[in-house]
């Protein structure tokens, strides 16, 4: 089917986070779009509440990092405690080894904040999310993908688009329509959420951790003033109502702390589950965020990797539009190569932490509650709850658009320049950008050089990066990951991923 003949390029169903970040990751790629999704209105509750230095990252690509920042507050600190008699270990996030990023912080942001800066960029863009509208079929052809919508009001029509986009939550109807499977293993652990207002005298930017032999207990700032959430795990759940009579009671319990909850703003009760879905594309439909993983609360990850999802599959999708006939396939098998072992680690990590933090034995509750703040307080620890949580040292192990080079899926470094600035901000921001740092321009051959493929090349001398490690030479793509890297330009460019990059316009499908 020719381009005239497709209603859009991406058809994304599903308007939270990810949703939003891929319709404006498109655009921002030269991709048509569109986005639906069955609710009336963008959510209202605060839901995930963190964003880490990595997807502050992506937003500061997108343009939106200022006004989400702007939503927030830093986590100042991290205060790990056992129980109500326990002494706490303030750790000081601002001061951890963070290393290049310009974002050394935990951001408290509800979600309905991130999703309100990224509908209004959306807006900006020229496009609005179709509300009231789900997904009743798909059906799949050799150019193309046919989805049948459906609006609230009985009405339907049938739109045609290059791509199909799952970003629809953990119940994605993209994910049954395409027949992929995302099986969910029970964990027999239940977890009560709520938003608070109190007249509590904590520090408003500092969160709390109490390892109680009742239970878990988080309480962890929110950005206005007064208002806290509360995660708490039930070792014997109850169907209790949620009230602040219920959460004053649960609390002093844990920690001894007269909270004085005055207003319940949002609850939930949940009993967690893990999975990942086996398989994030079936031929031109995708899966991305909680369509394609679920997992537990614990360290904040989920919108992070949703968000990270679609910032990896949408330049994709551009390239793969403009690409070679031959190389699309491998292209876009490279999001699933990538991102999937990405959710596997991170479930496997969450269920690992989780399960410890929630053993059924209050004795063993009562160990891991004295030991716990120890070992949080060691450097080594303390140096992974920065890079490591902020997802700032995720890397892809493999895939058709990595090629050699012991940088090879790597997070390019984005240190300060000696001439101001940042190097990220010296990439190009929708193709692959040659990085070549402290090599003579003897040794640099002329940016029209066939080797370079097209792609802009920016040299840099060694005094420009005084303190940093970065590769001598490195393809640095345009979700400023590594491609391939090596020591010279010409290693460079023979461990190039020769199937997935070209610098000039292909057939495209």
């Amino acid at each position: 089917m020719s381009a005239r003949e497709l209603d859009v390029d991406v058809l994304v169903v599903g308007a939270g986070p990810t949703g939003l970040t891929a319709a404006c990751e498109a655009i921002r790629h030269g991709l048509t779009v569109r986005i639906v999704d069955r609710k009336p209105h963008r959510s209202t509750y605060s839901k995930a509440l963190v964003a880490h230095a990595r997807t502050l990252e992506v937003f500061e690509a997108m343009g939106v990092a200022k006004a989400v920042v702007a939503q927030g507050v830093p986590f100042a600190a991290l205060n790990p405690c056992a129980g109500a008699r326990g002494r706490a270990r303030r750790i000081d996030l601002l001061e951890l080894p963070w290393g290049d990023t310009a974002y050394p912080y935990w951001l408290s942001i509800p979600q309905y904040a991130t999703e309100r800066v990224l509908e209004e960029h959306l807006e900006l863009l020229g496009a609005r999310v179709d509300w009231r509208v789900g997904l009743h079929g798909v059906r799949e052809h050799e150019g193309h993908v046919e989805a049948w919508l459906e609006r609230d009001d009985g009405t339907s029509e049938l739109v045609r688009s290059r791509w199909l986009l799952g970003c629809d939550g953990a119940r994605s109807s993209v994910r049954e329509q395409a027949g992929l499977r995302l099986r969910r293993e029970a964990t027999g652990v239940t977890f009560v959420l709520a938003d608070v207002k109190t007249t509590t005298e904590l520090p408003e930017d500092e969160g709390h951790v109490f390892l109680s032999p009742q239970g878990l207990l988080l309480i962890v700032p929110m950005p206005e003033p007064g208002r806290w959430r509360i995660i708490a795990h039930e070792p014997e759940p109850a169907s209790t109502t949620i009230d602040a009579e219920f959460l004053d009671t649960l609390i002093r319990q844990r920690c001894g702390l007269e909270f004085g909850s005055h207003a319940v703003t949002w609850t939930s009760r949940f009993d967690l589950s893990n999975g990942v879905a086996d398989r994030y594309r079936s031929g031109r439909v995708f899966l991305a965020g909680d369509a394609a993983h679920v997992h537990s609360p614990v360290g904040g990850q989920g919108l992070n990797t949703g968000v990270q999802d679609a910032h990896n599959l949408l330049w994709k999708l551009a390239a793969a539009r403009d690409a070679p006939r031959e190389t699309v396939e491998a292209l876009l098998d490279s999001y699933d190569a990538e991102r999937r072992p990405v959710a596997e680690q991170m479930v496997s990590a969450t269920a690992r932490a989780t399960g410890l933090l929630t053993r059924r034995s209050g004795t063993l509750r009562r160990v891991l509650g004295t030991l716990a703040p120890l070992v949080l307080a060691r450097p080594k620890v303390r140096a992974r709850l920065g890079r490591n949580v902020g997802m700032l040292e995720v890397a892809y192990q493999r895939g058709p658009a990595l090629g050699e080079g012991s940088w090879s899926g790597r997070r390019m470094p984005n240190p300060v320049l000696s001439t101001g600035g940042r190097l990220h901000e010296r990439l190009d921001p929708l193709r692959p950008t040659w990085v070549v740092t402290g090599l003579p321009i003897s040794a640099v051959p002329a940016s029209d050089a066939p080797g370079w493929r097209g792609f802009p090349v920016l040299q840099l001398p060694a005094e420009e990066l005084p303190d940093s490690a970065v590769p001598p030479v490195a393809l640095v793509r345009p979700d400023r990951y590594i491609a391939t890297s090596a020591a010279t330009v010409e290693r460079a460019w023979a461990a190039m991923p020769s199937d997935t990059f070209h610098g000039g316009a292909g057939s495209g499908e």
